[in-house]
């Protein structure tokens, strides 16, 4: 489904019938009631809070939506009185991988005994009792850690050939590759919905954990903020800085200075941010009243989507990829770039229907199956 078709239904339609039908199934797979659990849940909670509990990414920094799905899912572990350890390894080898050698290494069996090792490695020096590793090319490390007695969840965040466009020789040899490596893992998960349907279709069964959201911002905020548009993503395509120039020539800007091509985008409407700080460049952001999704790349989800309902700002999208269905699963409306100014005739609609939709996709709730997962190690 294009975003053109999607904007042809009415927002209530998206946010009320969608949200009525499917957020029911939201729930199905991340949220049930803490107080089920009883003493029963406390008690497993302090048993978890024993355990060495790791997380493992090897683009923590190079990947802001795989950021935020990492920090969010620690997040929800802490609140469930779960103490957790992040590990970052391997960034710069792991850019140049997947960039520069992806589909000449990346589809080799050797490469993956090598750098699996080698995550293995760098995770037992942690001496962990389980580890929740993000990315598909992590799932080289799962027999060696299996085989040393820690627990594996595996989290598949994006599947790299269809990202990055393997042919479909390499892209099927990953698919091998992932589906063999993945096997002993105790656990796969994905932030997707449609995701998981794509799992299924390659033999790989998963579940869906959402990535979730913080309620970060009061509604009141909300409806006092100025006419400012917010570009989080990363300038990576000329499609969306040509996309960004055309809109910042009637709307102030607000765009993420992170991306191959963020040097070509220059405009007097435009301002760049980039903080090494999270929280910071949350607070900054706060301030825009509009999401701007600009993809045209094959993913499943965008941690952007959920970054604009926490934030309680509509979006208005530019696609055509997966993506766009899992919003319209999860009742998040993409609006068309021509409704901007009807968004924000009409802004406190829009924002109290993602007031609304905020209470389904919370942490600690949505991340439930993982928690109780962990607690019954």
């Amino acid at each position: 489904m294009d975003i053109g078709e999607l904007n042809r239904r009415t927002a209530k339609e998206i946010n009320f019938n969608l949200c009525s039908a499917k957020l029911a199934l939201i729930k199905s797979i991340g949220v049930s009631a803490i107080k089920d659990f009883g003493i029963n849940f406390t008690h497993n909670l302090s048993m978890i809070s024993s355990k060495n509990i790791v997380l493992f990414t090897p683009v923590y920094y190079s990947s802001p939506g795989t950021q935020i799905r990492v920090d969010l899912i620690k997040k929800s572990l802490e609140l469930a009185g779960v103490s957790t350890r992040l590990i970052v390894y391997g960034e710069h080898v792991a850019k140049r991988f997947y960039n520069l050698l992806g589909d000449k290494l990346l589809t080799k069996d050797v490469f993956w005994r090598i750098i699996g090792r080698r995550i293995a490695d760098r995770i037992i020096d942690y001496n962990p009792d389980a580890v929740i590793m993000f990315t598909d090319v992590c799932a080289s490390a799962i027999p060696s850690l299996v085989k040393r007695g820690v627990k594996v969840i595996f989290s598949i965040e994006n599947l790299t050939p269809d990202y990055k466009g393997y042919p479909s020789t390499k892209a099927s040899k990953f698919y091998e590759l992932l589906r063999n490596y993945s096997y002993e893992a105790d656990l796969i998960i994905t932030p997707s919905l449609t995701l998981e349907q794509r799992l299924k279709e390659l033999d790989i069964m998963a579940d869906t954990v959402l990535i979730g959201v913080e309620k970060v911002i009061s509604l009141m905020d909300a409806l006092n903020r100025d006419r400012i548009i917010l570009h989080a993503g990363q300038l990576d395509d000329i499609s969306k800085i040509r996309i960004i120039q055309s809109i910042a020539d009637n709307q102030k800007i607000l765009v993420h200075d992170f991306g191959k091509l963020t040097k070509k985008l220059k405009h007097p409407n435009v301002k760049k941010y980039r903080f090494e700080n999270p929280v910071e460049a949350l607070e900054f952001c706060k301030k825009a009243s509009i999401g701007l999704v600009i993809e045209y790349r094959k993913t499943y989800t965008l941690s952007r989507l959920y970054y604009h309902v926490s934030l309680l700002q509509p979006i208005i999208g530019r696609g055509a990829s997966p993506w766009i269905d899992e919003a319209n699963r999860l009742g998040i409306g993409i609006y068309s770039t021509s409704m901007l100014e009807d968004i924000l005739s009409h802004y406190e609609k829009y924002v109290s229907l993602l007031v609304n939709l905020q209470e389904h996709l919370k942490i600690p709730d949505v991340h439930n199956r993982l928690i109780d997962f962990l607690k019954r190690l």
